[in-house]
């Protein structure tokens, strides 16, 4: 036996350390990455209701539905980052709420 040599075992609380370290670097990973997610869809929810009320307002000042998205935009305020959504706006009829569905590109930052 020499004078500076470990005993058997002794690295066993390292490995332990290590080891649980990992782990709550791991859990904290998929904590961020789930925060994330949450965080885009409620902002893509935020999105389409910030449309859906300019439509509704629309609807109650001018007694018709805004023809266009561009319509919308340039006398509802309403702005949209087209980097990051895609809005799919069908209007059927001046006097038919029009369907408006948002959804991320995915190309955003």
């Amino acid at each position: 036996m020499h004078l500076y040599e470990r005993p058997r075992g002794q690295n066993r609380g390292i490995l332990f350390a290590v080891a649980v370290f990992a782990l709550l670097a791991a859990l904290l990973l998929v904590g961020l990455v789930s925060a994330t997610r949450r965080s885009d869809a409620r902002e893509t929810e935020m999105v389409s209701l910030a449309l859906q009320r300019a439509i509704v307002t629309c609807y109650a000042v001018e007694g018709k539905y805004p023809p266009s998205l561009t319509y919308i935009y340039d006398n509802y305020g309403v702005r949209v980052d087209e980097s990051r959504y895609t809005v799919f706006y069908d209007v059927i009829a001046a006097n038919v709420k029009p369907s408006v569905r948002v959804m991320p590109t995915g190309g955003g930052s």
